[in-house]
């Protein structure tokens, strides 16, 4: 059985998505007091991505994994 490192595992992979939404909550909250409205843009968007990376992993990534190595 191989070791994997932390960011390899399901826990590592959340919390590299959870430190991702907190530096884009502090993008957003400097686009909200300089009044940029592209800063808050790219921390929404990088909300939202991190916040789906979860189900893609599961549902799409994983699932597509496990076709290629059955068959």
């Amino acid at each position: 059985m191989e070791q994997k490192g932390f960011f390899q595992t399901k826990a590592g992979g959340l919390t590299i998505a959870f430190i991702v939404i907190m530096i884009a909550f502090a993008m957003i909250m400097a686009g909200l007091y300089t009044g940029t409205s592209v800063l808050c843009t790219i921390g929404f968007v990088l909300i939202v991505v991190a916040m789906l990376y979860s189900p893609v992993k599961v549902y799409i990534l994983d699932r597509r994994n496990k076709m290629e190595h059955h068959g």
